[in-house]
């Protein structure tokens, strides 16, 4: 894979990125990055990077395979915190509802848009 047919890739469908030695930064929508490193020849390695404030961790920057589990174990965390609510008669079922969908929403969402992009970048380079 030529860092050149990555470029006019990204240019041809304006995106945002910044290019650093070997690695291309791309900027997705709502604060998803995209890196794509090109330091071993002839094998691209693709991985992603949330930044600053994004739907799924807040400020924290992680990957979204990092968020899923940090997500998991808020979502487990919340969910004794509702059932000890239960016993004090307040009742938080639609909050944990609330909240459980907001992930479930922007996981998908930012899953399909990382997978996307690859997929649209293998096919330009090939």
């Amino acid at each position: 894979m030529n860092s050149d047919e990555i470029i006019i890739f990204l240019e041809k469908y304006n995106y945002k990125y910044t290019v650093k030695q070997n690695l291309i930064t791309v900027n997705l929508e709502f604060s998803q990055n995209v890196i794509i490193d090109l330091s071993s020849p002839g094998k691209l390695k693709i991985s992603d990077q949330l930044v600053s404030w994004n739907f799924l961790t807040g400020v924290i920057t992680m990957s979204l395979k990092n968020a899923f589990v940090y997500n998991f174990v808020l979502t487990v965390f919340f969910g004794f915190f509702c059932q000890y609510a239960e016993v004090l008669n307040h009742n938080l079922t639609n909050i944990y509802l609330t909240f459980i969908s907001w992930i479930l929403i922007f996981i998908i969402f930012y899953l399909i848009k990382l997978e996307s992009f690859k997929l649209q970048l293998i096919a330009a380079t090939k």
